[in-house]
């Protein structure tokens, strides 16, 4: 804001300057002595207001508002100031066109602040009304020819050629989505100096990037509004697209076309609006206007598509007939392939269950016969077998052990997720309360649970599983004695997102997707904890209930182990 003092009172002018600072955001203030050298600066800048003294040496401040108005057209607002008060000065003033009347002598900073404050806010209020005005009158033209307009290409150059002048900008076009979201610029209102971009057929990914937006975004509504393209943090292909038509600042408006049949909205494409030759702030104004166009564009759009849906529908409607008898059979025939795989499907798992219980047994009943044999050595010749070998059947006591668990592991994996398990409302947390006293964590361990968890209705064993694995892990694989595992939970509509964190030794990034692979496990042979067949099962339930598991991890900061849970289980 800028601020043109006219006083040949260098004491007024700097109570003046010291009140204005003191209380006005003034960007600059203008000092002129007498009203000529105040009409010259008004011809090289015009001020946002002026604080005019009655009595000039050269000139009263009725006849600087006669002169200004006759050079310039107009006047910015004007306060009047004088040293002695005096009604008929004050109306006078007041009919010359002066926003305020105040006395030097009872001046405040206060006054001032107010009197200034309410003299731009007027102003400003004015022009915004008369700027509204004309434009609502233009609006009212552009849509009457937009309506009026036949064809689908008449309307949209109607629309471009009208948006241009409400907005007064350089540039203003209508860019048409493909179904594959790449777009062509169907219609553009573009003045003189400025590249055309009529035809241009631009990718979709030029509308990504941290400023750009998905379709998705601007079928909610989502206008994008960027004052200066340099500084607004787009992707690099948007701004090279931008750059490219001399861009400065952009606006951004979808064009939404409701189906009435369907009940739902398509994005049809965007009406967008450029300044090229210097940076633009928009204004709330400018974005009512483009809503209030795009809106009669949407509307005779459809009808214009109304009319040629129609006749083409026509056309094809004995195609269509056909099409669906020879759908009906087609459909026919997949059900009883369908039918047929379903049952071989069931078949088949049946076979496999069987085949796994089998396995299970028969490797079972050797392994037990060893563990039992060296327990008999062990309890017979306690006091004989050295200690050497007492290590050694340790050893082995210790590999029948974690071959007993691989053949459970392999059983669990091979029923996982396809077992008949009845889907019931599950307290989440008192779940996981339970699943924590079950696994005894040492008290120099500490589990910390969210307070506030849901209910959810789902198959109660398989989500237990998934938590005891994760759980279990972060307490079984930690490096020190002492530790820290964390579950969060991040709710996402109808999606559930739990994280298990530990404070652990970590995992090295190339290790993230081999972990959850079969038999995968990233300690030697005979140190090992587990049977590399834990995470391999979780994936397996989450990936069967619709969702997915990751790790986030690295070397000595520990790891959060990820998954997505439906709400509501089928």
């Amino acid at each position: 804001m800028s601020v043109l003092l006219v006083d040949d009172s260098e004491v007024d002018r700097l109570t003046y300057r010291r009140y204005l600072q003191a209380t006005v955001s003034a960007n600059q203030i203008i000092e002129c002595d007498c009203g000529d050298a105040a009409l010259e600066s008004c011809r090289s800048q015009w001020p946002s207001i002026i604080l005019l003294d009655y009595s000039l040496p050269d000139m009263d401040g009725l006849d600087f508002f006669r002169l200004l108005g006759q050079e310039l057209g107009s006047c910015p607002p004007i306060i009047m100031l004088t040293g002695e008060g005096s009604e008929q000065v004050a109306v006078e003033a007041m009919k010359a066109g002066a926003k305020d009347y105040l006395i030097k002598g009872q001046l405040t900073s206060e006054k001032l602040n107010q009197a200034v404050t309410q003299a731009l806010f007027e102003h400003q209020l004015k022009a915004q009304i008369e700027r509204q005005r004309q434009q609502r009158e233009l609006l009212r033209e552009v849509a009457l020819k937009v309506m009026q307009a036949s064809e689908l290409s008449l309307i949209l150059q109607a629309a471009a050629s009208g948006g241009r002048k409400l907005l007064g900008c350089d540039r203003t076009l209508i860019y048409r989505f493909e179904p594959d979201m790449s777009g062509t610029v169907v219609a553009e209102s573009v003045l003189p100096g400025w590249t055309a971009a009529m035809g241009c057929r631009l990718e979709d990914n030029c509308f990504q990037g941290q400023q750009g937006h998905k379709a998705d975004k601007y079928l909610q509504g989502h206008k994008m509004v960027v004052p200066d393209v340099e500084s607004a943090g787009l992707s690099d292909c948007h701004l090279q697209m931008l750059q490219q038509f001399q861009v400065k600042s952009n606006l951004v408006v979808p064009i939404i076309r409701a189906d009435a049949p369907l009940n739902q909205t398509k994005l049809w494409g965007l009406l967008i609006a450029h300044h090229c030759e210097e940076k633009h702030c928009w204004q709330p104004d400018d974005l009512a206007l483009l809503d209030e166009l795009t809106l009669q564009v949407a509307i005779a759009i459809q009808q214009a598509e109304l009319v040629n849906g129609l006749q083409a529908s026509l056309e094809k409607q004995q195609a269509v007939d056909h099409q669906l008898r020879e759908r009906a059979v087609e459909l026919e025939r997949t059900n009883q392939l369908l039918a047929q795989s379903t049952q071989s499907l069931s078949q088949r798992n049946q076979e496999l269950d069987e085949f796994a219980h089998i396995v299970s047994h028969d490797l079972k009943a050797p392994l037990r016969g060893i563990a039992n044999l060296s327990q008999w050595i062990v309890e017979d010749l306690q006091d004989q077998v050295p200690e050497e070998n007492q290590q050694q059947l340790a050893l082995i006591q210790n590999r029948i052990q974690r071959m007993d668990a691989l053949i459970d592991g392999v059983l669990q994996y091979a029923r996982a997720g396809r077992q008949t398990i009845a889907i019931n409302m599950v307290d989440v947390r008192q779940m996981l309360l339970e699943i924590i006293d079950s696994l005894a964590p040492p008290e120099t361990f500490e589990v910390q649970v969210p307070a506030a968890l849901p209910c959810i209705e789902t198959q109660a064993l398989l989500l237990q599983q998934v938590f005891s694995n994760l759980i279990s892990n972060a307490l079984k694989y930690h490096d020190r004695t002492d530790g820290t595992v964390q579950i969060l939970l991040d709710e996402q509509g109808d999606q559930l997102q739990f994280t298990v964190i530990d404070d652990g030794p970590g995992i090295a990034p190339e290790h993230h997707q081999r972990i959850f692979g079969i038999f995968q496990t990233l300690s030697t042979t005979d140190r090992t904890k587990g049977t590399g067949l834990g995470l391999t099962i979780i994936k397996k339930i989450v990936e069967q209930q619709g969702g997915s598991v990751w790790v986030e991890s690295d070397l000595g900061q520990g790891s959060a182990f990820s998954f997505t849970w439906p709400r509501i289980s089928s």
